[in-house]
């Protein structure tokens, strides 16, 4: 009974020691292939990084190949630089010297075109001095042959214009009087009218008076509308046995028609809504279908108030 219990012990313990020595195995197992795998990695990474190194080495070479031949562009350029340059100067300096050469030319040439005028001009102011000396001996002997029918011509000027003096007076003795014959009426608006003139020889007089603007007019029945003085007047009818006639007056936009009115009435409108004085037509014949006569209105137009 006790060699059984013993025999069971030792069997359990074989056991143990079995099953031991599998897990140190299986431990040593995973760590050899650990091992193997990390070395595979690293000969991959040292494989790689070589590559890259040689890599890197080879686009150096080309870099350095690249910059020599750069380098020798560069040195050549400075070469061909230089050598323009030298020309450029050679050029330069043999252009300074004809430009020296050309101005002494030049400056010669100025000299003598000067000297070949000046002498021209000389000679050229010596003849005009000459002609001018001719010029006033030939004055001076036709003013003596011509002081006589001077002082003859002076006599007849003066006569004219004592003659025209006289003209003038007599002029203004008829205008004064024609003027005296003027007269002041009451117009057909019963305002007091300028003076008014019956004859073209009293139009003329008032017209020299200078107060007022004349626009003397002849209005027939067939050519219609007639435009005086920025006034549009119109003829409907013309009575000469009892010298009356009928107008009509668009003055401001506005149509006034005068009716009946007789030869040398005042007949009175105002253009300009605040004008003070009126505007006159004073006709001074009636015809059949025709009156003639004057448009007078004021130079200055004023304001009522």
């Amino acid at each position: 009974m006790q060699q059984t219990e013993n025999s069971n012990d030792d069997i359990e313990n074989s056991n143990n020691g079995s099953k031991s020595g599998s897990t140190w195995t299986a431990i040593l197992g995973a760590g050899v292939l650990a091992i193997g795998g990390l070395s595979a990695y690293q000969a991959s990474q040292t494989s790689r990084l070589q590559h890259d190194i040689l890599s890197y080495q080879q686009q150096i070479g080309e870099y350095k190949q690249e910059i020599g031949s750069m380098r020798t562009t560069v040195s050549k350029a400075d070469t061909d630089l230089q050598k323009s340059l030298a020309t450029v100067s050679e050029e330069l300096t043999a252009a300074r010297k004809e430009s020296s050469s050309n101005l002494a030319k030049a400056q010669s040439a100025s000299k003598h075109h000067a000297d070949v005028l000046a002498g021209k001009l000389e000679k050229e102011q010596k003849e005009t001095e000459q002609k001018i000396s001719a010029e006033i001996s030939k004055v001076k002997d036709n003013v003596q042959e011509t002081s006589t029918d001077t002082s003859n011509r002076i006599t007849g000027i003066n006569t004219e214009v004592s003659a025209v003096k006289i003209e003038v007076a007599n002029s203004k003795t008829e205008i004064e009087k024609t003027l005296a014959d003027l007269v002041r009426v009451r117009g057909d608006m019963g305002v007091m009218s300028g003076l008014v003139a019956t004859n073209a020889n009293e139009i003329v007089a008032l017209r020299q008076l200078g107060d007022r603007n004349i626009y003397e007019f002849k209005l027939t029945k067939q050519a219609g509308p007639l435009k005086i003085g920025g006034v549009v007047v119109t003829l409907k009818k013309a009575d000469p046995k009892r010298s009356r006639y009928t107008m009509d007056v668009v003055a401001d936009d506005k149509r006034v028609e005068k009716k009946d009115k007789t030869a040398n009435e005042p007949v009175q409108f105002y253009v300009a809504s605040r004008a003070r004085q009126p505007f006159e037509i004073v006709v001074n014949q009636v015809s059949k279908d025709v009156i003639t006569g004057y448009l007078a209105t004021p130079k200055l137009e004023l304001s009522r108030k």
